[in-house]
């Protein structure tokens, strides 16, 4: 079974340099921003919810970890808000590590995430996926998720440089 820690300042600093680079290609992907755009609005989103890195306001970044050896599996970033009369959580991140997928462990830790959450008294947890994401999807249909929302779009031509 995995278990969910605070991640470690070290781990924290690799992520933000992989996970600014990786959530801007998605966005290009999607069709959200442009290439030329995309590294510099992704580390602004990043600074806005983490202006203070592991220890802003609302924010639980963690790591996941096999609770038999201690490997470190992946990573999940949730915002808890308990300031409304709606508790809510929202994840912002949520990786297993390649090597590791397939394997029952991203489940496990978002079963951990819900033991959680619900000990913190939260009402509810959403999170947003990528369209071209499908085994993601799969896996929070699996876990309980529901879609709330469908974004939908139809490309004519692409836009930049020609090829």
């Amino acid at each position: 079974m995995v278990k969910l820690i605070p991640m470690e300042q070290a781990d924290f600093s690799a992520y933000l340099e992989h996970g600014v680079a990786e959530y801007a290609d998605d966005k290009v992907k999607s069709g959200n921003w442009t290439a030329e755009e995309a590294l510099e609005r992704s580390r602004k989103e990043f600074e806005k919810y983490l202006p203070d890195g592991l220890q802003s306001k609302n924010q639980y970044i963690l790591s996941i970890v096999d609770g038999t050896d201690d490997q470190k599996l992946g990573m999940l970033w949730v915002e808890v808000k308990m300031d409304s009369d709606q508790h809510e959580a929202f994840i912002f991140d949520f990786r297993v590590e390649e090597q590791f997928r397939g394997k029952g462990y991203g489940k496990q830790a978002l079963a951990a995430l819900d033991e959680k959450l619900i000990s913190m008294n939260v009402d509810s947890v959403g999170l947003h996926v990528f369209g071209h994401n499908i085994i993601a999807q799969e896996l929070y249909k699996k876990s309980g998720y529901e879609i709330t929302n469908i974004n939908m779009r139809k490309v004519f031509r692409k836009t930049g440089p020609a090829n």
